[in-house]
């Protein structure tokens, strides 16, 4: 996959060879305060593949104190990738420059051919939703 990274940007890297998710890192420096978000411009611009799309996720270590991020990149994008920081905690939380802020995952997708139709196949569940399984 190509990628581009603007001044001050940081490549995108795997932990570990294994790894699902390329970690993105943050340029700057900034503060996510209680029950609100923050974009942050990681500077990283990638050419995704046709037929994959690029999930922005959340780290599980910043999940664990409340900060998530959660984003879609279609492959035909390549802006670069700005990550939306949520903070659902009760106190305020330090980003620092060179920080990992969040994962870009690829996964193949499909597109197949939308039909409208005037009615759906009947299935098993039909339209129970919500609590409909049970606990």
């Amino acid at each position: 996959m190509k990628i581009m990274i603007d001044q001050g940007g940081f490549m995108p890297e795997r932990a570990h060879d294994t790894d699902a998710g390329l970690d993105l890192r943050s340029p700057v420096s900034t503060w996510v305060h209680p029950f609100e978000h923050c974009v942050i411009d990681t500077g990283v611009h990638v050419a995704i593949p046709a037929g994959y799309v690029g999930l922005i996720t959340s780290k599980s270590g910043l999940m664990a104190k409340g900060i998530t991020c959660r984003g879609t990149i279609d492959s035909g994008y390549t802006g670069s990738i700005k990550a939306v920081l949520y903070n659902h905690g009760a106190e305020g939380y330090g980003i620092h420059r060179y920080d990992k802020i969040c994962q870009l995952v690829l996964l193949p997708i499909i597109t197949p051919e939308l039909e409208v139709v005037d009615t759906l196949d009947e299935t098993e569940r039909g339209e129970n939703g919500f609590g409909s399984t049970g606990r």
